[in-house]
């Protein structure tokens, strides 16, 4: 089955320019983890929605790992999970370097939604040959992409979705993350943005990538009165 959904901890939604927060963190409900659910509610309402911290907050936490990681080859970026989030269309307009962006999830309705909604912001692929958004529809337990390919993935939420099944949750995402790290470079980092404070997370991200030389740090990042965090993982 496949396997990429966002964890609706909570909710950003833009409206008539304000952002609006509602609060979602102690939902149970398995169907959270099913392909089924997002396949349908992206259907209905296939609308601009962030989970989690807000795009812009976002797009200013990543920016510094986006200069340190500048190289004179193309950057490869991957949003795993990209739901219908409006970071991507925020992230372009700060890429100007030779980069590719891959916008991934299982359910196609969210690339066509990313795909209008980029074309519509301020990133143009004529002002940069070599920068290119794609937009990539699969499974997060199988992704279509060579190892030691990307050089940061952003999770927004994806595994914290997986981890509602409550029966083969830490499985699959314990395969999603193998996969993460198949894919990224040496010197490669997942960032991942999620409310599960240190002492659960960092001990449960050291066992799922027990099979790599990693190292763990992390970060505060406050969004209202909820406290998120931004962890960051280097495949050494």
């Amino acid at each position: 089955m496949l396997t990429k959904v966002l964890f609706r901890i909570c909710m950003v939604k833009r409206t008539q320019n304000n952002l609006h927060l509602a609060s979602a963190r102690h939902i149970t409900d398995d169907s959270l983890s099913r392909w089924e659910y997002w396949n349908q509610r992206y259907k209905e309402r296939n609308e601009a929605f962030d989970w989690l911290t807000d795009p812009y907050l976002t797009v200013q936490s990543v920016l510094p790992y986006l200069e340190e990681t500048k190289s004179k080859d193309i950057l490869h970026l991957l949003d795993l999970g990209t739901g219908t989030s409006r970071f991507p269309s925020e992230l372009s307009k700060h890429l100007k370097d030779n980069f590719n962006l891959f916008c991934f999830d299982y359910v196609k309705e969210c690339l066509q939604f990313q795909r209008s909604s980029i074309f519509r912001s301020d990133f143009r692929d004529a002002s940069n040959p070599f920068a290119r958004i794609m937009y990539v529809c699969g499974d997060a337990e199988s992704l279509p992409f060579k190892a030691d390919t990307m050089n940061i993935i952003f999770d927004k939420g994806t595994t914290d979705s997986l981890l509602k099944d409550k029966i083969k949750g830490k499985e699959r995402t314990h395969s999603v993350l193998s996969e993460a790290f198949r894919v990224l470079c040496p010197n490669g980092k997942l960032l991942q943005f999620t409310d599960e404070d240190p002492d659960v997370r960092i001990p449960f991200l050291e066992e799922s990538c027990r099979n790599w030389n990693i190292s763990i740090s992390y970060k505060i990042l406050s969004s209202e009165s909820i406290e998120y965090f931004m962890y960051t993982v280097l495949k050494k």
